[in-house]
C-alpha cells in the first residue's frame, strides 16, 4: 500500500559490463521508493563515450536526441504512474 509521503527517484545509466563489439551499452531505470530498488532495461542503447555520467543522459552521437527523448518519456511516465497510484492509496 502507498502512503502519501512516499518519494520517487529515478536514475538512468549505461551498464559498462554490458559493453558490445561497437563500444555501445544499455541504458538501465533505477526507480527507488522509500529505499526500495527495482531496475528494468529501457531498450536503448549508447556509446559509451558519448554518456554524461554526470548529467545521466546520452550528450553526443548520432541519435543521442532520440536516446534522450524516450528517456524523458519513460520518466514522465513513471512520474504520471506514481502520481496516480500516491493519490489512489
Amino acid at each position: 500500500m502507498m502512503k502519501s509521503n512516499q518519494t520517487l527517484a529515478i536514475l538512468f545509466w549505461h551498464r559498462k559490463s554490458r559493453v558490445n563489439k561497437n563500444g555501445y551499452a544499455p541504458i538501465i531505470c533505477r526507480i527507488t521508493i522509500d529505499g526500495l530498488e527495482d531496475e528494468f532495461w529501457t531498450a536503448k542503447k549508447v556509446h559509451i563515450d558519448e554518456w554524461d555520467i554526470e548529467d545521466k543522459r546520452a550528450v553526443k552521437g548520432k541519435d543521442f536526441k532520440t536516446v534522450d527523448s524516450a528517456l524523458d518519456t519513460i520518466r514522465v511516465n513513471l512520474d504520471a504512474y506514481f502520481l496516480v497510484l500516491r493519490t489512489q492509496y
